[in-house]
């Protein structure tokens, strides 16, 4: 399984969001900067994102393994970077390429994208092959994290989009075909899987799935994908969703609401209203949105890896509506993450915005990365 100390890192991070998220209170929206004011954020924050990158691979590459570490300071025994801290970093190089399209930036998403996939591939996987959290595992003794494929399904939606190349849309496809074929519970009345071992049911792989399968279906328009997109929806407005919120909550067991999972069914709703053309799921994802937007006003934040996934879909949800709250969010976002998530010292981006200082992992400094690679884009 995943190391004890990540682990414990991102059950700490959920007992924060649900009390952040319970006390939030109203805060000002922020607004879309105008003209020059905008270009220039946007070109500092792609500057930015641009040199995090590069940070990226001056300090967490492995020369010797050719790959990614996790963290900077720990034995190179087990330190190779797991697939939640690689995703922020893909996500971040096509944010930079969609924002300032160019040949080096092409390159460079192509690279990741032709590696990403066959390094995490785990044959081995039982009752189908799939993907796993750690590089180059081939036997399903070392299981593997549904929500983990639902990332990399993700950033290989964003990779065709990027780059046109049909061949993404295969590990994208790979990705929503394990979540569905072995993290769905088949026998005890539906909802998806943590992971193989089947420890708990929760909603992060089942969101990431719906949006994955609306994706596939708006380009290919195959009718399987619709009906699992259908099916998982059913099963989360049924025993997953928190009428008094507004927001689907982790399971009918945690009512923990995380951002990312509404912005990944708001995006979903908005796609489907045109793609299957059924016009109620434009207003239904509009009230989820206004429901994101009161649980998780402009001055909460959880952490710089999470919210990246939140505030990249929710720009998406922007361009699709033109609704410019969450333009304004992300950029107002990106600006904490240039001014407070970066270390002083060393300009690593491995702090909260909150100015503290998280871990000196790829994670974090990806993920802050890829909010200003994506705040390049809005507006």
């Amino acid at each position: 399984m995943r190391t004890i100390s990540s682990v414990r890192i991102v059950a700490a991070a959920l007992v924060v969001a649900a009390a952040l998220a319970s006390s939030a209170h109203a805060a000002a929206w922020p607004t879309l900067p105008a003209g020059d004011q905008l270009t220039q954020e946007r070109a500092a924050f792609l500057a930015a994102a641009e040199q995090g990158v590069a940070d990226a691979r001056a300090r967490w590459w492995d020369s010797n393994a050719q790959w990614y570490t996790d963290f900077l300071y720990a034995p190179p025994q087990g330190n190779l970077a797991r697939l939640w801290s690689v995703y922020p970093l893909f996500e971040a190089t096509i944010g930079i390429e969609r924002a300032d399209p160019s040949p080096a930036h092409l390159a460079a998403v192509q690279a990741l994208a032709d590696t990403i996939a066959p390094t995490y591939w785990n044959p081995g996987l039982k009752p189908i092959a799939g993907y796993s959290w750690y590089p180059h595992l081939t036997n399903p003794i070392s299981g593997a994290f549904f929500d983990d494929s639902g990332w990399l399904g993700l950033a290989y939606v964003d990779a065709y989009e990027a780059t046109h190349n049909a061949a993404y849309l295969v590990p994208a496809h790979k990705a929503f075909v394990f979540i569905v074929g072995a993290g769905w519970d088949a026998v005890g009345g539906g909802g998806t899987w943590w992971e193989t071992a089947h420890s708990y049911k929760t909603i992060e792989p089942l969101a990431a799935a719906v949006l994955i399968g609306t994706e596939l279906y708006k380009v290919t328009h195959k009718r399987w994908y619709l009906q699992w997109v259908d099916k998982l929806r059913s099963w989360a407005d049924a025993n997953s969703f928190n009428g008094a919120r507004g927001l689907y909550q982790r399971s009918p067991a945690d009512d923990t609401t995380m951002d990312y999972v509404q912005g990944l069914m708001i995006v979903a709703d908005e796609e489907l209203c045109t793609a299957a053309k059924r016009p109620q799921l434009c207003t239904k994802a509009r009230q989820l949105a206004d429901a994101a937007a009161v649980a998780f006003p402009p001055d909460w934040f959880w952490a710089p890896q999470y919210d990246a996934v939140y505030l990249r879909w929710m720009l998406e949800y922007s361009r699709l509506t033109g609704d410019p709250r969450w333009s304004a969010l992300v950029l107002a976002d990106a600006q904490k993450a240039l001014t407070l998530g970066r270390d002083p010292e060393n300009g690593l981006f491995t702090h909260g915005w909150d100015g503290r200082w998280i871990a000196d992992g790829l994670e974090e400094h990806a993920g802050n990365v890829a909010v200003l690679a994506w705040a390049a884009n809005a507006g």
